[in-house]
């Protein structure tokens, strides 16, 4: 089961973490896993063209994501929205491999 931990202060997202694999078919053919990697990879790439690094961090390793952020930016923002509408999409679809937790702090 792939896990989302989405955290939000203010309507802003302080951090999202995905953790864990789905395995909704054998290794390779797992199309929940590879289009949440994808996912994660992408969202992770655009962050850092758009100087993400200098207000936040990210943690990306196999089966795990970690984005954190220090200081909101809105173009930040919409990117991390962005992830977590298509997060929120494959759940949709797939919610017996993939679970979404969303907290306010």
């Amino acid at each position: 089961m792939v896990n989302v931990k989405i955290v939000k202060e203010e309507c802003n997202i302080l951090e999202i973490e995905v953790s864990g694999h789905a395995d909704s078919d054998e290794y390779g053919h797992d199309l929940v896993c590879a289009g949440v990697s994808t996912t994660c990879v992408g969202i992770c790439n655009e962050l850092v063209k758009c100087n993400f690094l200098e207000y936040g961090s990210i943690d990306l390793q196999a089966g795990y994501c970690r984005i954190y952020v220090n200081q909101f930016e809105k173009l930040h923002q919409v990117v991390l929205e962005t992830f977590e509408t298509i997060l929120e999409t494959i759940e949709e679809s797939y919610g017996e491999y993939l679970k979404i937790i969303k907290m306010e702090v």
